[in-house]
Order: C-alpha cells, then structure tokens, then sequence
C-alpha cells in the first residue's frame, strides 16, 4: 500500500514551512493569480468545498497576496460541537480589521476528510488561511535580547490588548495567547496571530488563568486578558509570573499564589496587578485594562518603546517573498499564445 500524502490547498504554491504544532502545520504560501470569487471556486479552491469566510467585506475578490496557512488537524473537527464552534468563530472573524491582530479570512474544509481520518490519525481537516505578517515572534525577541524596557513593554501589552479588544467585540476569544504569536516588526508594529483556534485548544500552561484550572477550561474573554497580563510579566523580567515546571505546582500558583510585583516599574504595577486578578468576575476587560494602562503610563513611553522595539528586531527580520513565483507555461498556453501571435503579424 502506498503512502497518501496529507492533503494541501490545490494550486497553492508553499514558500517555506514555518511551525508544525498540536493545531496543525503551518506554512507561508501564495495562492493562485486568480482573484477569489464569492462562492469561494477560483484561487485554487474546488467547487462545492466547505469554505468559511468567502463573501464577506473585504475577503472577496482578493488580489494574490502572500498568506501563512495552518493545515488544521482532523482529529479536533471530528468532534461536530468542536467543530461548529470552531465555524463559527472562523466565520465572525472574517469581517474583523486591525492592525495589531491578524485574523484568518477563510476555512477551507479538506474534502472527505472524516474518511482521510479513518485511514490515518494525521489526515488533515482543512485550511485556516489568514494574511503574513513581516516580523519576528516575540519569543524570539526575548530569547535573543532578554527582558524589555518598560516603554518596550507597554507598546507590547496594548497593541495585545487591542487586538483582543477587537476580538471581543466580534464575540470571539483568542483562547492561545502566547509569546510564540505575537509578531514585532522591523518598524515596532506589534500583531497577535492565532486567532480562530479558541475550541481547538486549552492554552499555554504558564499563561492560563485560574478560572481555567478550576473550570472546564473552555476559552473566555477574561482568560485571555489574564494571558496578556502574563504576557506584559515575562516582557518586563523575561520569564513568566510562576516559572514552575510541575504542573501541579503551576496550578496552585496560578489560583492561590499573591500576583507578583517585585521589580515591576511603578506605572505598570496597577495594569499588571488588574490583569492577574484570579477572581475573572473582577478582572478587567481588555478595552477598560487598555484605558487603565494608558492612564497611568506617561504619554511618550508609545514612541520610546516603538523606537527600541524596532531597533531590537530589524537585524532580526527576514524580508518576505514581494512577488509570486512565476508559473511555467503549460504547452497547451504555449500554442495558444504562439497561435495569437503569429495572428496579429498576419493581421499587419
């Protein structure tokens, strides 16, 4: 019997793989010249395939546009209620617009792939499709450089907590917020990636709020805001607010342990401390942490921290591809278009 190879966009062209994680491969790829009709059947996309996000504002009739594309595992879509949710938050991301987070405007379903799944547990669900972004993680950043500097750090709590501010409003959680998808630019633009995979996944251990080691562990707006304020901790000291490596352990700090505030600069005490609240009831939402943050953190850290932030990640940076590659003619092309011009030289 040979070996069937997972299935992949058609006509999509790969540049490079980026990660290969528990929600799937990941990889920079261009789709087709053509642009993207309302039923989804051009830019390499079959006819009558499942395709969530097509037709809304702003996704359709895209131009060729380089895109990173999360090959989602069959396993978790198996699950038809798993599933649903997943369509769902896909499908009321698709209209969402900002610059600090980049969200997926299309799913494509893998055709027959709960029959692919019975024959293989690595078969693949379908295609979460969203835009790249230029830049590096900020996990690299911090491995490379170390902690930031408050100003530094700042620009990378809010531009977190617009991005999941804007979430929000479209009634979806992040679910997965961590160092690993959030992208710094070479100019110190900061975007959160991820999005989309909220019932696919249970979150980082070190970032999960404590609602979520006591509950069910589905996603929610407030867990997502407690795994910023974690996200702001390991900017400013470079490591996470419990550092622990038993999960047990990790659990009990998480829902018990005093919010630690020990070499915190004093404007960002107050956010961090909102932002850890172990009550979710209490805790702040990222629109009133955001406003929060902005009161009590003097005006000219934006700027400052924009400025070292870029500095920081411009050596970092690899350029992406500006152009697709060309496609090779077929030799049907090739005749048709020496027939045309042999035509026009008839025709002068």
């Amino acid at each position: 019997m040979g070996v069937t190879r997972p299935w992949r966009l058609p006509r999509w062209t790969e540049v490079r793989e980026l990660h290969q994680g528990r929600c799937g491969r990941i990889a920079l790829a261009w789709p087709p010249p053509e642009p993207v009709r309302d039923d989804g059947t051009a830019a390499g996309l079959p006819a009558g395939a499942g395709v969530v996000g097509a037709g809304v504002a702003g996704a359709d009739h895209r131009p060729a546009r380089l895109a990173v594309v999360r090959y989602v595992p069959a396993r978790p879509l198996i699950h038809r209620p798993r599933q649903a949710a997943f369509r769902a938050d896909v499908g009321r991301l698709a209209g969402l617009r900002v610059p600090e987070a980049a969200v997926p405007y299309r799913f494509v379903e893998a055709p027959w792939f709960r029959a692919a799944y019975g024959r293989s547990v690595v078969a693949v669900g379908g295609a979460l499709v969203s835009d790249a972004v230029e830049g590096v993680t900020l996990a690299r950043l911090l491995e490379r450089h170390g902690a930031l500097s408050g100003p530094a750090a700042t620009v990378v709590f809010r531009c977190v907590l617009r991005a999941l501010a804007a979430a929000h409003a479209h009634e979806t959680a992040h679910g997965d917020l961590r160092a690993g998808k959030v992208m710094v630019g070479a100019d110190g633009a900061v975007t959160v990636t991820g999005f989309g995979l909220a019932a696919l996944t249970t979150g980082a251990p070190e970032l999960r709020a404590p609602e979520l080691w006591k509950g069910t562990g589905i996603p929610t707006h407030q867990a997502d805001v407690y795994a910023a304020a974690c996200l702001l901790y390991l900017c400013l000291t470079g490591r996470p607010p419990y550092p622990l490596p038993q999960l047990f352990s990790l659990m009990a700090r998480h829902t018990t342990a005093p919010v630690p505030l020990a070499g915190i600069p004093g404007p960002l005490r107050r956010p961090l401390a909102a932002g850890l609240t172990k009550d979710p009831e209490l805790r702040p939402r990222a629109l009133a942490l955001l406003a929060e943050t902005e009161r009590t953190v003097s005006p000219d850290w934006e700027e400052r921290g924009r400025s070292e932030l870029g500095a920081l990640t411009a050596p970092m940076v690899e350029p992406l591809p500006r152009t697709p590659p060309r496609t090779p003619r077929t030799p049907a092309q090739t005749i048709r278009r020496t027939g045309l011009v042999r035509l026009n030289q008839q025709s002068v």
